[in-house]
């Protein structure tokens, strides 16, 4: 299952990807935004993997010009309340002072919002953190009350807020990016029987952002408007 727009693509997490992953995660430029920063063992990676393998958290891998450069997570997910955390991570400097972060950003947002219409968002940013605090909001996230002295302070963004900056953001990211094409979630045949994947399909299918479903022989197509 993959999830595409403004150039880039977002692959669901395979278990093949999570030794690279785990390199990542463990490079000081990756492990200096979190809290937790011990380094992680092949074991630990495992086990993580197995812990997040299901339909409460959506880990992807973020390709842009045919290379693997970072990852999306949307994890702790409330299907009740429809609540969920994003967070991002990109462990080469060289695309830092660029335009992806800012687009990764917005996308992370539109899938919340208009791929699954969950109602509330939720990040947790370092203090010390500016730039990625400046990307969250300018996308519409808050500081919440009492995190002003909190190291790893939470803020959260309602559909309300996205939908009212989502519009100038995302002429601002077409722009950027150079491609204004509509956003597509594909599944390939080959995970027709992947169980994780279809329980993702079915909560895909009822977003009312589809504006067109297409099926072929490579697989099953769901157009976002």
């Amino acid at each position: 299952m993959k999830y595409a727009r403004y150039g880039l693509t977002f692959h669901f997490l395979k278990e093949e990807d999570i030794e690279m992953v785990r390199q990542w995660r463990n490079d000081p430029v990756v492990a200096n935004n979190y809290e937790f920063r011990d380094h992680i063992t092949p074991e630990m990676q495992k086990e993580w993997f197995k812990s997040i393998n299901n339909i409460y958290n959506l880990y992807t891998v973020i390709a842009y010009q045919g290379e693997k450069i970072g990852v999306i997570n949307i994890k702790n997910i409330n299907w009740d309340i429809r609540v969920c955390e994003g967070g991002i991570f990109l462990p080469d400097p060289k695309y830092h002072q660029t335009f992806v972060p800012a687009v990764i950003s917005y996308i992370t947002t539109e899938i919340i919002f208009n791929v699954f219409e969950w109602n509330l968002g939720q990040a947790h940013v370092l203090k010390e953190n500016k730039s990625v605090q400046a990307f969250v909001k300018m996308l519409g996230y808050e500081l919440q009350p009492g995190q002003e002295e909190v190291n790893n302070q939470l803020y959260q963004i309602t559909r309300e807020s996205f939908e009212k900056r989502a519009p100038r953001i995302r002429k601002a990211v077409a722009a950027l990016s150079g491609n204004e094409e509509s956003g597509v979630l594909s599944i390939p045949a080959s995970e027709f029987s992947d169980p994780i994947v279809l329980q993702w399909e079915e909560k895909v299918k009822t977003s009312r952002f589809i504006s067109k479903t297409e099926t072929t022989g490579e697989g099953r197509f769901y157009y976002f408007s």
